[in-house]
């Protein structure tokens, strides 16, 4: 890598240059725009209801601006999504469709720089195949249907790549002080960045220790600025050291030693799919990514229908599979270490390097027809499993609602076991009509406070919690209970609790069950009517004279 990221300086590194038939290239240009349109659609058309962390960012950044950091404070993310998400809402509004159409955009914006970038770094051939490979890709395509900060983060990594490349060939200010605002958007958008930012900072400092002196004037500027971007996070340093001692991931168990490798099979599901059977094609897609991952690492194009591989790395992979499996590695060992959890999501910093890797594990196969066939099949299943996040539900609580503004009466009581489950209901309940709590802290749920959750769990009292509840109602109102037996992190106790508030009703109505496998985030609602206790009537006066 004497010039650039990619080190494409020859056919030794990209393989043979074979002659495309005309008529290949017109069907390569027919099937990108239909892709395209595809890929685009999906991106946009999703019309499910917000889920629970959709709902919470958007009621953290429906908040005046100068409450966002103490909100955010108690929720465990950095402020600039929500920044962002705040400007977003206050032009196009809060609906589903609007505050995720930021995150559609993002996401197109991704594919748009990195057509420029990949071309820039690793030539045109494998540009058109990383962006193809982009436009379909499911993860990318569902987080572009979320009300998250996951396609803004694949965004600016894609800019810091072509930031890091061009602070290397030509170190000029502008250059370098446009890395260093991507590097904080970075660390002010997701923590994970931090892991990303080590492999880039080691991979620039290793540059200058083998370099010779005369060719180091470039990494040091690049690694310099790659510092300042860090120094710009430290008015937030405080925030994230108290978020890091107080919040966490109290919804989950530590990760598994093979989460590194999980996460490159998740990288091919939404993450409403990972907790059920792989569907035909999200075995295929696997497979694909898979073999298309180690081609890329370790092959190159030798002939028309023949490839080399060898133990080491191919120079032109070397640094995106480093970019990709050590940040992997280094957040999956911070989180084994710290005992918190990790989801697919969260290597979203990952991603685009990993779609860098499968392009040049394709354009290892020498034969253009080969090789347009397995971008083919590989993009087609990628568009048949993105399509799933048309049909895959989100969150049960639509049904919840609908039971609640039919069969509610006005000022019964709502309680969300676990609070989590509150935010993305209220969403589609008359607003005022009734009275909600969240079970382990007996508070509101328009936001959760994830403070030192655990140990709220642990001191919640199920008995003591459906008393004051029956209480809170009264008797006149019933208690509804939506709440879920399996959540993370509850320990049982919303069932418990479900008994309790049983023991105090009079009568018990079952209006949806749990289905845990038809919703990412599913629910149980049952109704409680206050228990009457009639009081004992005075025994009549008997006929004078007679004895009592």
């Amino acid at each position: 890598m004497d010039e650039s990221l990619g080190a494409v300086s020859g056919a030794e590194l990209s393989g043979p240059s074979l002659p495309v038939p005309r008529w290949l290239r017109f069907g390569v240009g027919i099937a990108l725009l239909l892709e395209l349109a595809i890929g685009l659609g999906l991106r946009f058309g999703v019309s499910q209801p917000l889920w629970l962390d959709e709902a919470l960012s958007v009621n953290i950044a429906k908040l005046p601006m100068s409450q966002l950091p103490g909100a955010l404070r108690q929720d465990g993310a950095p402020p600039l999504y929500y920044v962002l998400l705040h400007l977003w809402i206050s032009v196009f509004g809060s609906s589903a469709s609007a505050v995720r159409s930021l995150s559609g955009l993002c996401s197109v914006a991704t594919i748009a720089v990195a057509a420029v970038v990949f071309r820039r770094l690793w030539g045109n051939r494998v540009a058109l195949l990383a962006t193809a490979l982009l436009v379909a890709a499911p993860f990318a395509i569902y987080y572009a249907t979320e009300a998250r900060m996951y396609a803004l983060v694949m965004l600016e990594v894609t800019l810091l790549l072509g930031l890091v490349d061009l602070s290397l060939r030509r170190p000029r200010p502008l250059v370098l002080l446009g890395l260093v605002v991507v590097v904080a958007a970075l660390l002010y958008t997701h923590y994970w960045s931090i892991y990303l930012l080590a492999a880039v900072g080691l991979w620039l400092g290793f540059r200058i220790w083998r370099s010779p002196r005369s060719e180091r004037r470039a990494p040091v500027r690049t690694l310099l600025a790659l510092a300042g971007g860090g120094v710009c996070f430290l008015p937030w340093l405080p925030t994230f050291l108290y978020q890091a001692a107080h919040t966490g991931t109290p919804w989950g168990e530590p990760p598994p030693l093979s989460i590194p490798v999980d996460l490159i099979g998740w990288f091919t599901w939404n993450q409403a799919a990972i907790y059920q059977v792989p569907s035909l094609h999200a075995k295929v897609l696997i497979a694909g990514y898979l073999g298309a991952m180690v081609l890329g690492l370790v092959a190159v194009a030798t002939g028309s229908l023949t490839v080399a591989g060898t133990w080491l790395v191919q120079p032109r992979a070397r640094l995106m599979g480093w970019l990709c499996f050590g940040t992997i590695g280094f957040g999956s060992a911070a989180a084994l270490l710290a005992g918190s959890v990790v989801t697919a999501r969260y290597a979203a910093v990952a991603f685009i390097p990993l779609i860098v890797l499968l392009a040049l594990g394709l354009d290892s196969f020498g034969a253009p027809l080969l090789k347009v066939a397995v971008a083919v099949v590989l993009a087609g299943t990628s568009l048949w499993a993105a399509w799933d996040n048309r049909a895959t539900a989100r969150t049960e609580s639509v049904l919840v609602a609908k039971v609640l503004t039919h069969h509610a009466s006005a000022g019964d009581v709502v309680v969300f076991c676990p609070d989590q489950l509150g935010p993305s209901t209220l969403r589609l309940l008359p607003p005022g009509r009734f009275r909600t709590i969240g079970f382990p802290r007996f508070g509101p749920v328009v936001r959760i406070n994830w403070v030192d959750y655990e140990v709220a769990v642990h001191r919640a009292d199920p008995t003591k919690f459906a008393l004051a509840t029956m209480a809170l109602a009264g008797p006149t109102h019933h208690v509804w209970l939506a709440w879920s037996p399996h959540a993370w992190g509850l320990h049982g106790k919303c069932g418990q609790l479900e008994g309790a508030l049983a023991a105090q009703s009079s009568a018990v109505v079952t209006w949806l069950p749990v289905l845990d496998h038809r919703f990412f985030q599913p629910m149980a609602l049952t109704e409680f009517s206050p228990l009457v206790v009639h009081p004992v009537p005075s025994p009549a006066p008997g006929p004078a004279g007679a004895l009592g």
